[in-house]
């Protein structure tokens, strides 16, 4: 998802809405075990009203990535450093549509996220 920029397109081919909003609903029960996913997933269902082609690939492509990092996971050892490490982010503007900026962060404990 990293670099797509997904806009409301008015005049592009639709989708089924049910169906886009069900696996925006399934995404967004995976993200409490895969915080990875928490941007995409946001990102897409802001068009949830009238979603076109684009915007299904784009959760089809969500759905290619968890298929390719079934064996990737975080790992909470007793044996590392409780040092807290934060990662931010910030896309001012970004959003195509209305001009909106995204905030994104990351907390590290123990080098696993929390």
């Amino acid at each position: 998802m990293l670099g797509t920029r997904l806009f409301k397109d008015e005049k592009g081919p639709k989708v089924d809405p049910t169906m886009f909003k069900q696996l925006v609903g399934c995404l967004m029960y995976l993200t409490t075990t895969h915080p990875d996913l928490m941007y995409a997933v946001n990102l897409i269902s802001r068009f949830m009203s009238s979603p076109t082609e684009d915007h299904w690939s784009a959760g089809k492509r969500i759905l290619r990535y968890l298929k390719g990092t079934t064996e990737f996971g975080i790992l909470y050892s007793t044996r590392a450093t409780t040092v807290l490490n934060t990662y931010s982010y910030s896309d001012f503007a970004g959003d195509l549509d209305d001009r909106k900026s995204t905030y994104r962060h990351v907390f590290l404990l123990a080098m696993g996220v929390v």
